[in-house]
């Protein structure tokens, strides 16, 4: 478990590996949850799975951006926001069990080269860009498939 657990890190610790096994963790919730709860077929599951992956892959650097934008804004208009966004970084990885702190590590690592607040906001809207663009596909989907029942 533990070499399992060591390789995950590795991957997760690049950019890419993040994206790709966020990314692959929405599709999975989002195809389960229309598998249980809609009376979509498994094709169109697999269509909108692939449209949720699609969404995912640009909303993440969409979010990023996004992010980073807002987070610029605030650390020059509030000076202060970066000594507390430095706190509350330090927190997000102190407050993880100390096997789970490569990981949140990871994620601000691509910043580490933007100041506390920008790196916080690039962090939240790529992490969350996805998130929203995936949910929305997927929660559209059953309403885009409704009109073809075989009747």
């Amino acid at each position: 478990m533990r070499k399992a657990f060591d390789k995950f890190n590795e991957l997760y610790g690049t950019q890419l590996g993040q994206d790709v096994l966020e990314t692959l963790g929405g599709a999975g919730i989002a195809a389960g949850g229309q598998a249980l709860f809609t009376d979509m077929t498994p094709e169109e599951i697999a269509l909108a799975t692939s449209l949720g992956v699609g969404a995912a892959v640009v909303g993440r650097p969409l979010g990023g951006r996004a992010g980073k934008f807002i987070g610029n804004k605030i650390s020059e208009h509030y000076p202060g926001a970066d000594r507390r966004s430095e706190q509350i970084m330090n927190f997000l990885i102190n407050s993880q069990p100390e096997m789970m702190q490569p990981i949140v590590k990871a994620k601000f690592a691509p910043y580490s080269h933007l100041n506390p607040t920008t790196q916080l906001g690039a962090m939240y809207g790529r992490s969350r860009g996805d998130n929203i663009v995936q949910g929305a596909v997927a929660v559209a989907s059953p309403l885009l498939f409704a009109g073809e029942d075989d009747a």
